[in-house]
């Protein structure tokens, strides 16, 4: 009878377990913004999202579960395996949480080809392995603390267990035993290599120097025919290409230098398309507009790896040529760009006093699941990781029939490259007040692509400069995706933005409307 006893939990090791579940969770809840998580409170959106719903049963099963298997199970309770299976709900949460939001706030029942749940669950691995090796060993300490506190707590509750786990038979205690200590060894080396990764990532230099404005990589154009000969020699130079028809770098000009030309830089994996609209209504408003195609964009095959060997050296000739460009079809130069295009007018805004105007829009400086002091440790392990092609939404893995100038994947190295030039312009606004005269940023609440902490960071740089910002924030309420500027982009709300963005572009004196 003693033997049978030994063997089980007393039943009352269950409220246990669902307690330790339930205190994982609100702490995790509780640390979540801090370790960059950011939660949806919208729990029917469909893009993927976390919410508060699959956040919470994330944790709370992993909690549950881990503590039942390596405590309650073993009826063996103290700080130091409460500790160690803190480390375990810690780094599990992520790869759960994020797969409950892949499963439950995406259309899974909408794809057919089987293929996509292999890549979703890349996705879901990537996402989670790019969050741990960065924020993880902060969000690993705080739950072996919480676990060392509930396994201190549950020995005080259950003395008796110590004497239960003594009378298991010898061959199931000494299984348990080798279990424990490979689990503890695992769960420390965890911590070290988490820790160590993320500091030596930390201070791993990211060569921002040469991302800074070179007076003689510049050529203002002179006059208009200077600026038209130049876009000439960009079109002659894209006709070696095999692009989409839609995807050539676009000129909208009224024949001659105008009060103001504006240029629009695209975001990541789209083209100048983007903009066909946008830049219609400004032109009719009396702009010359010039949409510069990025390095590695607009290829006629979506499936092309040419995006895996963009720079962010290609990012800074591009817009300097650009903006060179813009001064021969306008008296004054609007810079604007969505996303990546937005780091590149943000760039502009630091570096190019001859920028009258600069308009970054959801700037892309990070993801907004990385916290903005894990950035430049996010930037360096992209980069010194392999280079990936990812899908931007594992459902649609090719591009649609409105939007099929759009690449439907991601090179990682691109993201790297990206958050590359955003470390130098975080950089220098912390040492230099910004160049350009005007400076105006559009924020998206409803934004969980980019981190609109950092942006804000950037912006309170610049302000302490002594340099005035105009910020406009679009309500979360509204619901706007990332790409508020292509109007073929689904929920799109071009309507309620396109206004908004016209203001800004034409800050307090608009040019003269031509007939």
């Amino acid at each position: 009878m003693a033997s049978e006893q030994s063997r089980a939990a007393p039943p009352s090791y269950a409220l246990w377990n669902i307690l330790a579940g339930l205190v994982f969770t609100g702490i995790a809840s509780i640390a979540a913004p801090s370790v960059g998580l950011e939660v949806s409170a919208i729990f029917g959106n469909d893009q993927g999202e976390i919410t508060w719903l699959t956040f919470s049963i994330g944790v709370f099963l992993t909690g549950t579960v881990v503590w039942w298997r390596l405590i309650s199970a073993t009826h063996r309770f103290s700080i130091w395996r409460g500790a160690v299976a803190g480390v375990y709900v810690a780094v599990l949460s992520y790869p759960v949480v994020f797969s409950l939001a892949e499963i439950f706030q995406r259309n899974w029942n909408e794809s057919s080809d089987p293929g996509t749940f292999v890549d979703r669950i890349q996705h879901v691995l990537l996402v989670s392995g790019l969050s741990i090796l960065t924020t993880g060993f902060a969000a690993v300490l705080l739950m072996a603390v919480t676990g060392a506190v509930l396994g201190w707590a549950q020995r005080r509750r259950f003395p008796e267990a110590a004497t239960i786990a003594r009378t298991e038979p010898l061959r199931r205690r000494g299984l348990l035993r080798t279990l424990l200590r490979i689990t503890s060894t695992i769960a420390v080396a965890l911590l070290v290599l988490l820790a160590g990764t993320f500091s030596l990532a930390s201070i791993w230099p990211l060569d921002t120097a040469p991302l800074g404005f070179q007076a003689t990589a510049s050529e203002p154009a002179a006059d208009y025919s200077d600026a038209i000969a130049a876009f000439d020699a960009v079109a002659a130079s894209e006709a070696r290409y095999d692009l989409h028809p839609r995807c050539h770098s676009t000129l909208l000009s009224h024949g001659e230098k105008v009060h103001r030309a504006v240029v629009l830089f695209h975001g990541l994996t789209n083209c100048p398309a983007q903009f066909d609209v946008l830049s219609r209504q400004l032109f009719d408003l009396g702009y010359n507009v010039y949409i510069p195609r990025l390095p590695g964009h607009g290829m006629a095959d979506p499936m092309t790896m040419a995006l895996a060997d963009m720079t962010a050296e290609d990012l800074v000739a591009t817009t300097n040529q650009a903006v060179d460009i813009a001064h021969g079809l306008g008296d004054e130069v609007v810079v604007a760009g969505l996303s990546a295009g937005g780091i590149m007018a943000a760039w502009s805004a630091q570096y190019r006093a001859d920028a009258d105007s600069t308009v970054p829009i959801a700037p892309f400086f990070s993801p907004h699941v990385v916290p903005t002091w894990a950035t430049h440790a996010a930037a360096s392990l992209i980069l010194a990781a392999p280079n990936f092609m990812v899908w931007w939404n594992p459902l649609e893995p090719f591009p649609s029939e409105e939007m099929d100038y759009a690449y439907p994947r991601y090179a990682t190295h691109a993201l790297g490259q990206i958050m590359r030039l955003g470390q130098a312009i975080d950089e220098a606004s912390r040492r230099a007040a910004p160049k350009a005269i005007g400076i105006a940023v559009l924020l998206n609440d409803a934004d969980l692509s980019v981190s609109n902490a950092f942006t804000r960071r950037v912006v309170q740089a610049w302000q302490a400069n002594g340099h005035e910002i105009t910020i406009e924030n679009l309500p979360a309420s509204m619901q706007l995706p990332h790409d508020l500027i292509d109007p073929r982009q689904a929920d799109q709300n071009i309507a309620f933005v396109y206004p908004i963005l016209t203001d800004m572009i034409g800050g307090t004196t608009p040019p003269p409307i031509r007939n």
